[in-house]
């Protein structure tokens, strides 16, 4: 199978899994899975924020921020590969820090693939 980059524009997202009480779940780090983590900020959390707040509150390490984008990637996982989702209180009843390692660097990484890419001179400038 060849490997190709995949950006934000791809619909078909690479995944990759959280182990939950023993049981492993598939995650998809997509689209759908940041319009989740704002809901989850609105419904669970009682805010209003967008997506970029949440990056940056997961760069600062915040436990609501890994929570809520682990969230949405789980519930594209399972719609990408027909299972049965958690609900919110399943998925906080059984998540632990320990339950992927080195959580928030990945969470990075994964966020920062599915963003799309600047092109030409419209580039960010180096920070």
């Amino acid at each position: 199978m060849e490997n190709k980059e995949v950006t934000g524009r791809d619909i078909s997202r690479p995944t990759d899994h959280l182990e939950l009480g023993g049981v492993d779940y598939p995650l998809a780090f997509d689209l759908a899975c940041m319009r989740v983590a704002e809901d989850v900020y609105e419904v669970q959390y009682g805010r209003n924020v967008n997506f970029a707040n949440i990056v940056m509150y997961l760069a600062a390490g915040k436990l609501g921020a890994i929570m809520a984008i682990l969230y949405g990637a789980l519930l594209s996982g399972a719609k990408a590969h027909k299972v049965e989702p958690l609900t919110w209180e399943e998925f906080t009843e059984k998540f632990r820090l320990t339950s992927i390692p080195a959580v928030k660097e990945l969470l990075m990484e994964r966020v920062k693939d599915a963003l799309p890419k600047a092109e030409g001179e419209g580039e960010n400038p180096p920070q």
